[in-house]
């Protein structure tokens, strides 16, 4: 393709496999699975004017969402934290810009040995990313916003 010609927009699959992408990167980061210089894979997805609302509707900049996330490296053991996306819906997409949403079920506290498997507290959220089409960012998508809900 060349320069003259405008970018396509973002694929569902493309979107898919960045919220994908990201949530493993936060598994492997609150497990300790990843070394601590990864942490500027989970910076770098994020837009300089990054902001979220959390499902109990708290607004959070991105440098509050890098220092929380920051502080977590190895809360969880290995095992007992996962997380699944599910549903994933593309709402929206231009040439800049895709609006997806996407369901979220985050698995902690389980535990498994070699003779039991314990389970832990499942909780799921509903989200609504905003992408900025970014050509530098990884998979080629910048989160600028999130807005998360409860689910039961």
């Amino acid at each position: 393709m060349s320069d003259s010609q405008p970018a396509a927009p973002p694929t569902e699959s493309a979107c898919r496999a960045e919220i994908e992408r990201l949530h493993d990167r936060f598994v492997a980061w609150f497990t300790a699975t990843a070394d601590e210089d990864s942490f500027a894979d989970i910076a770098d997805a994020l837009a300089s004017d990054f902001e979220m609302v959390t499902p109990d509707g708290n607004r959070v900049g991105r440098e509050a969402v890098l220092d929380s996330i920051r502080a977590q490296y190895g809360r969880d053991d290995p095992g007992t934290f996962d997380i699944e996306i599910r549903n994933v819906d593309l709402r929206h997409a231009t040439d800049d810009h895709a609006t997806v949403r996407y369901e979220e079920w985050q698995e902690t506290g389980g535990e498994t040995r070699s003779d039991e498997t314990t389970a832990g507290e499942t909780t799921g959220r509903v989200s609504t990313v905003l992408f900025s089409v970014d050509s530098s960012a990884t998979g080629d998508l910048l989160w600028v916003d999130v807005h998360e809900t409860w689910l039961e």
